[in-house]
């Protein structure tokens, strides 16, 4: 079986960048496959870029290579990462946008990919996806061993991003954020089912625990799936990554509310007697 890249960008598909860093790899290694997991982060967004490559990995298979590039200080002096966590590689800027997803290895292998033996000649200080990551994921798919990348680094010594909000204020009330808003309009945020109390396997059509602010809309209960509610009305259900999403049924959630990525979603609990009004 071929091994497996997978590519996350914010190049967006209008221009040639993804398409010569897929050239750059078959050049190098004709026998892998490359899949696209997304080319439409914000461009230079790597909060929302690393939670996107922290959702998707689970879904691959061992050995996978995962590219992801969204550098906006590419050609400064940030390193080159090679990572090695579990059974995934990965190629990424040092700039943090690996934080959410090492969290969840234990002992990951670092290291800073240096050696211009496995690099493009002569790469440009604008396109590093072509020049380095490209090349270095190719090369991982022809076994070449990480450590001959260059030197090792303490995982304590690269990019650490905050940790994703989620926390409880001084009313009781559990704080989130917008992490990524899909093309359907539907708004992602940082709220897990885990924080919410929420058992996936034995959910209820409509839990009347809880009610859901953004901006100025006001949202009770959590719904399974769209239809629970009528069209055009708002809510807010456990999406397929398992963080709770706010959404109108046929209809644009983050254009109705003006939703942006780092917005605060607040999550309050409602008592027993409230679930009713």
């Amino acid at each position: 079986m071929n091994r497996i890249i997978a590519l996350l960008t914010d190049f967006g598909l209008d221009d040639n960048y993804v398409g010569i860093m897929k050239g750059t790899i078959l050049t190098i290694n004709p026998n892998v496959l490359v899949i696209d997991i997304t080319h439409s982060i914000e461009p230079g967004n790597i909060r929302q870029g690393a939670f996107i490559l922290m959702t998707s990995i689970n879904y691959f298979p061992d050995g996978t290579i995962f590219v992801a590039v969204v550098d906006p200080t590419v050609g400064s002096n940030r390193n080159a990462l090679c990572v090695r966590a579990g059974n995934y590689y990965f190629a990424a800027p040092d700039n943090g946008i690996l934080t959410y997803t090492l969290q969840h290895f234990k002992n990951p292998k670092i290291h800073i990919f240096s050696n211009e033996k496995y690099q493009l000649e002569n790469p440009s200080r604008t396109f590093h996806g072509r020049d380095i990551f490209a090349p270095m994921a190719a090369y991982i798919a022809k076994n070449v061993d990480i450590t001959e990348f260059g030197e090792e680094l303490n995982e304590t010594k690269i990019v650490k991003l905050p940790p994703l909000k989620c926390y409880y204020d001084g009313q009781g009330n559990l704080i989130g954020e917008v992490v990524h808003i899909d093309k359907f309009g539907n708004i992602v945020t940082s709220l897990s089912s885990r924080a919410l109390g929420i058992n996936l396997h034995n959910i209820l059509k409509q839990d009347l625990k809880w009610k859901f602010e953004i901006g100025h809309t006001k949202i009770k209960n959590i719904s399974t799936t769209y239809t629970d509610v009528n069209e055009g009305e708002f809510l807010a259900y456990i999406g397929s990554s398992g963080f709770l999403e706010i959404a109108i049924r046929n209809g644009n959630a983050a254009k109705t509310v003006g939703a942006y990525l780092g917005q605060l979603v607040c999550a309050k609990k409602v008592g027993i007697f409230e679930q009713f009004i």
